[in-house]
């Protein structure tokens, strides 16, 4: 374990007590440690940095980065910062929008003419919000049996996927829906502007700026970074290796260290990159058609943590965790970032922003929302109508409908995943709580199809065909 000696302790004990009076640092000190009493020697590790007005608080580093060669996490690790990443991609768009090359209110299809003409138009500014109503990708190449992690994608296979959709998840501007989609085609979109890959335009225009030396793309996973952290997972009581084999960036796969991190959340005070400016279009909240106000602006959600002001933001990416959060009432940033997918993301962020503003509010029992699957039984024979081969286009998937047994159906693909379904109503199949299938018939009662929605890509369709 590493800590940072602190140059001016009076200081910085007159900074710690937000909350409570008669907590000293050594007290905060020793509650964020309690966080992660047990990641040690033998698990991947976590790096975690507070600081205010650039006064260190708190920064340390615990368990392994590499656990085959036994290789701790330190100062120079660079770990993946999953979605955190987005709010750079972000930025980069709102400087081009500065430079007078880009409008918010331009057509998507100004940038990316291979997008669909929908029946609304898609503003640059529905993508940074996420209230496009674009499928995620992601998702869409999951349903179609290739979820992330099986194959080698790319920003142009995102794309590919993305201008596939014939419609939409909501109209533009009528909803916010988060979506990969958005920062993928915003990724392409400051490509295509500047004329230059997204990871030398921010290399210039923001991580130079800032001192932010040991960020960068993961834009080819085959590239040799130098101290990067393995990203893990937990299988029972065993780990495993949990690496992102893809080429994917812009939504995800900045690589990067709490110390540039840090660097990055002190800029949302006194930022060099544009000004109060730049500062202004970063932190712009979403406004829907209806007049809503959402949370999400340039990447980043602008929200209140017990009633304190937060920009902050999450990040997961195959064994790679991230939070980051800045309170610019009192200039106090928290970075984490873990190679351990088995940690309760949320609950770490949370956590360390509790010992300084107390435990967050929990949602009562009667804003909860509970969803449970309804009970609805089909016979054997019923069942067996929905048997059958189903392709879509859209997803360039085929999923093989077969009953299970004599109360639910499976779905399979051609990777051989399979999905379990259970009926819930007429013509109506659902797995879980967050997927559900809705079979479609056509004049003569036979099934022709069926529609796919999950939470991030609604009403894929399926079509039957013939064996």
């Amino acid at each position: 374990m590493i800590i940072k000696k602190y140059k001016v302790l009076l200081v910085l004990l007159l900074c710690v007590p937000f909350y409570s009076k008669a907590q000293t640092l050594q007290d905060t000190l020793n509650k964020i440690d309690a966080l992660f009493e047990h990641v040690n020697q033998q698990t991947p590790g976590v790096s975690v940095l507070v600081s205010r007005n650039g006064q260190i608080l708190y920064h340390k580093h615990k368990g392994m980065a590499d656990l085959e060669h036994s290789t701790p996490i330190t100062d120079s690790t660079r770990i993946e910062a999953g979605s955190v990443s987005k709010q750079f991609t972000a930025t980069a768009i709102l400087i081009l929008v500065q430079d007078g090359k880009i409008g918010l209110d331009d057509d998507v299809r100004k940038y990316i003419p291979e997008l669909p003409g929908y029946e609304k138009t898609i503003t640059v500014r529905h993508l940074l919000n996420h209230t496009s109503g674009l499928k995620d990708w992601g998702v869409v190449a999951s349903l179609g049996g290739w979820p992330r992690g099986t194959r080698v994608y790319t920003n142009e296979l995102a794309l590919d996927y993305i201008v596939k959709q014939p419609t939409l998840n909501n109209i533009p501007g009528d909803e916010y829906l988060y979506s990969n989609s958005n920062y993928t085609l915003l990724t392409l979109i400051v490509e295509r502007v500047s004329g230059e890959k997204l990871a030398d335009f921010t290399q210039e225009r923001i991580f130079k700026p800032l001192g932010m030396h040991a960020t960068s793309w993961r834009t080819d996973f085959q590239h040799i970074v130098p101290h990067r952290a393995i990203g893990y997972d937990k299988t029972g009581r065993q780990y495993q290796m949990v690496m992102p084999f893809e080429n994917t960036y812009g939504h995800a796969a900045l690589l990067t260290t709490v110390a540039d991190l840090d660097r990055w959340n002190t800029s949302w005070k006194n930022s060099p990159l544009g000004g109060d400016a730049l500062l202004k279009l970063r932190t712009e909240r979403g406004v829907l058609n209806n007049g809503d106000t959402i949370r999400y602006a340039g990447g980043v959600f602008v929200d209140t943590y017990n009633g304190h002001p937060m920009v902050s933001h999450t990040g997961a990416t195959a064994g790679y965790r991230a939070v980051l959060s800045y309170f610019p009432e009192t200039s106090l940033s928290i970075v984490y970032l873990s190679n351990d997918a088995s940690l309760p993301t949320s609950k770490m962020g949370n956590g360390i922003a509790a010992i300084f503003f107390g435990k967050k509010q929990a949602i009562s029992a009667s804003e909860k929302k509970i969803s449970e699957i309804p009970k609805y039984l089909l016979s054997h024979t019923e069942l067996m109508e929905f048997q059958g081969r189903y392709v879509s286009t859209a997803c360039d998937g085929e999923l093989v409908a077969n009953l299970e047994n004599e109360t639910s159906l499976t779905m399979t693909s051609k990777s051989n995943r399979k999905r379990k379904l259970k009926p819930t109503a007429k013509d109506t199949f659902s797995q879980g709580t967050e997927t559900s299938f809705l079979f479609k018939r056509d004049e003569q009662g036979k099934i022709k199809g069926f529609y796919v929605s999950v939470p991030r890509a609604r009403n894929v369709w399926f079509e039957r065909v013939d064996n």
